[in-house]
């Protein structure tokens, strides 16, 4: 029988220690990835609109003002905007009469389906030459 005493094995704390400066270095790059790939703008639910609520939520200065509505249509493959009861051919005739309308309530753009995705950025074009920050484009579907 062999009472050989077996050596106790004991374990170093020094080769037990992480790399605490290599750890620090990943958790900064990490927090500096988040900060960047991280979306600096507003949530779109927080941006403002032209389009009212049923709530009736919408009360103060500008609660009695409406949005002026243009439809787009093409007619012959001409355009066609259509602002109340006005019906109107060029984009410099949409914004001569978009000049003289309230700024604060902003505008909405409705498009027929079959009308040329030009037609809709020319009545765009108009409303942001006119003087509207607030543009709204409303889709319509068949």
């Amino acid at each position: 029988m062999n009472f050989a005493r077996k050596q106790s094995r004991r374990l170093d704390p020094a080769s037990l220690r992480l790399p605490l400066i290599a750890l620090i270095d990943v958790v900064l790059f990490l927090l500096f990835y988040f900060i960047i790939a991280g979306n600096l703008a507003a949530e779109e639910g927080e941006l403002a609109s032209t389009l009212k609520t049923s709530s009736g939520g919408n009360i103060g200065r500008n609660a009695l003002l409406q949005a002026p509505l243009i439809e787009v249509k093409s007619q012959g493959g001409r355009p066609r905007f259509v602002l109340g009861a006005r019906a109107l051919e060029t984009q410099d005739a949409l914004g001569s009469v978009l000049a003289q309308l309230p700024k604060d309530p902003g505008v909405l753009i409705k498009a027929d389906p079959d009308a040329p995705v030009e037609f809709t950025a020319a009545a765009m074009q108009a409303a942001s030459d006119a003087g509207f920050t607030k543009v709204t484009f409303v889709t319509r579907t068949r």
